[in-house]
């Protein structure tokens, strides 16, 4: 509850004379917290909290739903906007009133909830086709050779085979040169440049083989040899 104002009425409607108001649930005649906020929309406040927390700013809304306000702090071009809950609150103080109804009530932006529910289905679908192109069924070097092979042309995987532009299929295991078979009758010219892109992988693979040999060499173990003996004692 919060307690009346302080000042009468007339000296506050023009904006002149601060309101202060704080908690109280006993005095007949007061109104609640939310109530006197809800009818300040727009104005100038300062409010305390019960961390001891003091702010400044233009009320944007207080909601009693869901026991929030906004506060707008700062210039325009740099504000910072704060949520904050009503049960919080120990007092606040109205330090000027809004210029004008129209800045009481202004209208927000109606969201428009049919471009979001596209943005998200494109999204989702979008998340959908990633997942499709990744086979946990094959080992990392084969879903190397998936990727380059969808990023230049178009690829899907059928089982652990790749279908490449629906023309020509790569068989797996291998995903070699010899692999690779035509599929319609358009797909010729197509196959040369598949095997290109097999070949390059190859020797990309054999690259990344190389140079892991180089930066993790295997250890030379050397057999200990025993230490030579002295002849023995009464022998």
């Amino acid at each position: 509850m919060a307690e009346a104002a302080k000042r009468p009425n007339n000296a506050n409607a023009a904006g002149k004379a601060p309101i202060a108001a704080t908690p109280n649930t006993s005095s007949q005649g007061t109104v609640s917290m939310e109530q006197a906020l809800t009818t300040s929309i727009g104005a100038r406040i300062r409010i305390q909290t019960t961390n001891n927390q003091t702010l400044e700013g233009t009320l944007f809304t207080a909601c009693p739903t869901t026991s929030l306000l906004a506060l707008s702090t700062g210039p325009a071009s740099q504000q910072i906007h704060h949520i904050i809950s009503l049960s919080s609150l120990t007092s606040f103080t109205i330090l000027a009133l809004p210029s004008s109804t129209s800045q009481l009530r202004a209208p927000l932006t109606p969201v428009n909830t049919t471009a979001l529910q596209s943005r998200a289905n494109a999204a989702l679908a979008k998340a959908k086709e990633r997942a499709a192109k990744i086979n946990r069924g094959v080992a990392r070097d084969a879903q190397d050779v998936f990727d380059a092979l969808d990023k230049q042309f178009s690829a899907r995987w059928r089982a652990k085979d790749i279908i490449v532009m629906e023309r020509v299929v790569v068989r797996g295991p291998g995903y070699r040169g010899d692999d690779c078979r035509v599929i319609t009758k358009d797909g010729e010219g197509l196959l040369g440049r598949v095997k290109k892109v097999l070949e390059h992988e190859r020797r990309r693979a054999a690259l990344r083989e190389t140079k892991g040999a180089i930066k993790h060499p295997v250890p030379n173990i050397v057999p200990a040899v025993p230490a030579p003996q002295g002849p023995r004692k009464g022998g």
